[in-house]
């Protein structure tokens, strides 16, 4: 072995030990806590496991970017996790001047939170496009991701499991038209409605909410929530 080769032989092995670690993989017992998943028996859900990822988050960690290819589809198995359009998380370059940042995060839009049982992602393998939203941890979180190809697959060939899902999505179409509700009102009465909603799937709005985005998810400003 030369002296150069030599040389670079620790570094070399790092990065090979660095790329060969094995994807935290999520066990049968952990996915069948996912309401959607527990329609699998054991030996699916064993068989499922292998393709997934296992995932734990950190407050206000980024899962997945707007505009990203959706070949994943996530489901969350613990802590909560806030759906995001706009702002600067929809562009791929990151923003010339603090002024174009400024401007990107009053463009942002909190379109949903979800909790555990949940399943994100699922709209852009459905459609094959991108992800029409930003994903991102609001509480501490896991989560796990299956290939979109793979979802696609287990919904053709098990209807329970499509069944399951479609009353997700239409659980979720229920809390959008509650969301609407949300705008109306009183500004006093809709911060009210909102902060029953989160603490009903076990959120705690001030704690894990700033003031924008309270504000924003009733419609109101910053300043005008603050005074409440």
């Amino acid at each position: 072995m030369s002296k150069r080769r030599a040389q670079l032989s620790p570094t070399f092995e790092k990065t090979q030990k660095i790329k060969s670690a094995p994807v935290p993989k999520p066990s049968p017992i952990t996915l069948r806590t996912v309401s959607v998943l527990s329609e699998f028996d054991h030996d699916e859900l064993a068989r499922l496991a292998e393709v997934a990822v296992w995932r734990k988050c950190a407050p206000d960690e980024i899962i997945a970017r707007q505009n990203e290819s959706s070949d994943q589809v996530f489901f969350v198995v613990s802590g909560f996790v806030k759906i995001l359009r706009g702002g600067d998380l929809g562009f791929h370059a990151p923003p010339k001047s603090d002024s174009e940042r400024r401007i990107r995060m009053r463009q942002q839009v909190m379109v949903a939170l979800l909790g555990p049982g949940d399943i994100v992602g699922e709209i852009g393998t459905l459609l094959d496009r991108g992800r029409s939203a930003s994903i991102v941890a609001l509480t501490h979180c896991e989560v796990v991701s299956i290939p979109g190809v793979y979802f696609m697959g287990e919904l053709l060939a098990f209807p329970p499991f499509a069944l399951a899902v479609v009353r997700k999505m239409a659980q979720r179409l229920v809390d959008a038209d509650r969301q609407v509700e949300l705008m109306r009102g009183e500004l006093d009465d809709r911060i009210r409605a909102l902060r029953r909603e989160c603490l009903a799937k076990g959120l705690d709005v001030e704690q894990w909410l700033t003031q924008t985005e309270i504000a924003r998810m009733v419609g109101a400003s910053r300043s005008a929530r603050t005074c409440v």
